[in-house]
């Protein structure tokens, strides 16, 4: 788990990008806390809802991050994420020393190459993936993989704290790997018990009492 840096102060405006069924209850986790968050999503009715808790709605992910400290992609996907960031202005918007943290679940190839080509920019970048679900992310007690910077990462704490509990686990990317690693157990789980059900059943045991 990562302690705060309280040498650093926490960020005054965060920015979510990807307003579904994560992101939006992650945004309000944060509003909650007290940060004043701009919300974005390709499909602007699902960021409309937000308005509601405080958040401001922008028209694009560029005018959502123009002001942002911090900017929190939860977007579907890898593509997607390369399109909104490096396609749609975002990392363009973003200001020297501000922090993309990106909480989707995305290949470690990709979360690594994003940090490298924010680098010249001076914009540092977190991948932190998240595990617990739609629940986890209402009730703030998601299970966050960090990968990038230990001094970046405790920065984050207070935005992190909202939303569940952050551990390092290396350099960029390895938010992602630790992900990988999470959805491999959890499918073997699955796997294993599926097995095992089987097997009681096929030699008379009823499997829902099992």
């Amino acid at each position: 788990m990562v302690e705060a840096d309280l040498s650093v102060l926490s960020p005054s405006k965060v920015t979510v990008l990807g307003t579904g069924l994560m992101g939006a209850p992650m945004a309000r986790r944060l509003l909650g806390a007290g940060f004043p968050v701009a919300a974005w999503n390709r499909t602007r009715s699902k960021a409309k809802p937000l308005a509601a808790d405080g958040a401001t709605i922008a028209d694009t992910a560029a005018d959502a991050t123009s002001q942002a400290d911090i900017v929190i992609s939860v977007l579907e996907n890898g593509p997607i994420t390369e399109e909104v960031i490096f396609g749609q202005g975002v990392a363009d918007a973003m200001t020297e020393g501000s922090i993309l943290l990106d909480m989707a679940s995305i290949p470690p190839g990709t979360a690594r190459d994003h940090a490298l080509k924010l680098r010249p920019r001076r914009i540092h970048h977190v991948d932190a993936p998240v595990s617990g679900g739609v629940v986890g992310a209402e009730q703030g007690t998601l299970a966050i993989m960090a990968g990038g910077d230990l001094d970046v990462v405790r920065r984050l704490a207070a935005v992190f704290e909202p939303m569940g509990r952050v551990t390092h686990v290396g350099p960029h990317g390895a938010g992602q790997l630790a992900k990988l690693a999470n959805q491999a157990i959890v499918g073997i789980t699955i796997g294993a018990v599926s097995e095992a059900l089987l097997l009681a059943g096929a030699g008379g045991a009823d499997p829902a009492a099992v």
